[in-house]
């Protein structure tokens, strides 16, 4: 009987060593997970940049990591539309300023329903908080589609960007 013990101690070794990768792959953080994460996305040099300037994101998972990217979001719209705000201030030509003030407005909505998403985040309610960064990126696609917002061209590609990424890191929540 002590023999088949010992002969069942090899295979249960084996097993053991064998499971050891893979709960480290599920516990996956740092620079692995962000460039693993990213990779995933439409413009991963973006996300990287994005994660990777957020101290925090060395040490989150997958959902903070989630977290992370729907901020970045919210700040670059927030300085989105700083700038618009100066712009539409500055505007000398009106049809100008009527393009620059459909904009302002649609990211003044968009930056309360990025806010209201984070709260979703943090309630676990994924569906909901996608669906306020979705509306971020709705709002950059409607403003690129104005006339004469070349200015804004820069700007709106980087938060475009930035969402469309959160957007695909947030789908794989759920």
């Amino acid at each position: 009987m002590a023999s088949q013990s010992v002969n069942l101690f090899p295979a249960m070794a084996v097993l053991i060593l064998t499971l050891i990768p893979l709960h480290g792959f599920a516990q996956e953080t740092g620079k692995t997970l962000i460039e693993n994460t990213c990779k995933q996305t439409e413009f991963p040099e973006e996300c990287i940049s994005a994660l990777e300037s957020d101290p925090g994101s060395l040490s989150a998972n997958l959902t903070g990591l989630t977290k992370i990217i729907i901020q970045q979001s919210a700040s670059k719209l927030g300085q989105t539309i700083t700038l618009v705000d100066t712009l539409v201030k500055n505007a000398t030509e009106y049809l100008t300023w009527g393009f620059l003030m459909f904009c302002r407005d649609s990211y003044n909505i968009s930056f309360n329903q990025i806010q209201n998403g984070l709260q979703a985040f943090d309630q676990l309610k994924y569906d909901e908080s996608y669906k306020s960064v979705a509306g971020l990126n709705k709002a950059v696609v409607d403003c690129n589609n104005q006339q004469g917002l070349e200015i804004l061209n820069q700007v709106n590609t980087a938060l475009f960007r930035i969402s469309k990424d959160a957007m695909q890191i947030l789908d794989s929540l759920f």
